[in-house]
């Protein structure tokens, strides 16, 4: 599932669209994608307007454009957005198709977790202002960081920073990244830190959250090999730190990966 530096390179994609009149549309009416809107409604909204303005949250975007029209994408495990050009036809999981003057703006969804949205409003829908902070944000400090470990002190750590409600936006590798940069084991409970464990395990997730923004999102690039995302993905990965073989089973649900010589 895409985590939130692979949801800002996508949002992102349709940029040279900006501006551009949407001179047609074209989806699939009848695929999951669109289990929360009137697809008829949301075709007639978004022919003949404008796309003038984007934004994220964790997994989240929100695509303004005039006529006080806001568009909602959420790529779920397997969405994408991309330009098509004009000689080019249309896929089969092509579910959302933009025609402007440049090419297509598609939405593409194999699996259709995803979703499309339609807010009507003249100012940001209401529910962007009440999502969660982001760690991004100046406003999540070591004090806020903490307030949810001591709300959280039971169930595996691996879990809670999967959480979307607590951090928004960590997926699957950030959080395994997280943790091994902390050096905590993912099977532990946040009750179990001490106190410079806790600071530490706050600085890897500031550490990983800004290396993502800075590696991953502009052109999907992977983080550098002395992270532990190179070396993660198959059996028989070894820790960069130690050479040691790489640990894996599955933790509240999800594959997890982790240095059993470097976490403890």
């Amino acid at each position: 599932m895409p985590e939130f530096a692979e949801v800002a390179f996508f949002c992102r994609q349709w940029d040279p669209g900006k501006r551009r009149l949407v001179q047609s549309v074209q989806l699939n009416e009848k695929v999951r994608c669109f289990r929360d809107v009137d697809p008829a409604r949301l075709a007639r909204k978004l022919k003949g307007n404008r796309l003038i303005g984007s934004r994220t949250h964790g997994k989240r975007m929100l695509f303004q454009l005039e006529r006080e029209t806001w568009l909602g994408v959420h790529l779920g495990m397997t969405g994408n957005l991309r330009i098509r050009s004009h000689d080019q036809f249309l896929e089969k999981h092509d579910h959302l198709a933009l025609k402007t003057y440049i090419g297509w703006l598609v939405f593409n969804d194999q699996r259709q977790f995803g979703k499309i949205e339609l807010f009507e409003s003249s100012g940001l829908p209401k529910f962007w202002d009440e999502l969660p902070l982001e760690v991004g944000s100046p406003k999540y400090d070591y004090d806020y960081f903490n307030s949810i470990i001591e709300k959280r002190k039971r169930g595996p750590l691996k879990s809670l920073l999967l959480m979307q409600e607590f951090f928004p936006g960590v997926g699957n590798w950030m959080a395994d990244e997280i943790l091994w940069k902390a050096r905590v084991r993912p099977d532990r409970a946040a009750v179990s830190l001490s106190g410079p464990e806790k600071k530490s395990l706050f600085r890897a997730v500031k550490f990983v959250w800004d290396g993502a923004l800075k590696y991953v999102a502009p052109d999907y690039s992977d983080p550098p090999k002395t992270w532990l995302f190179q070396h993660r993905w198959k059996a028989g990965g070894i820790c960069p730190k130690t050479g040691e073989a790489l640990s894996r089973r599955t933790i509240g649900g999800r594959t997890t990966c982790w240095s059993a010589k470097w976490q403890s």
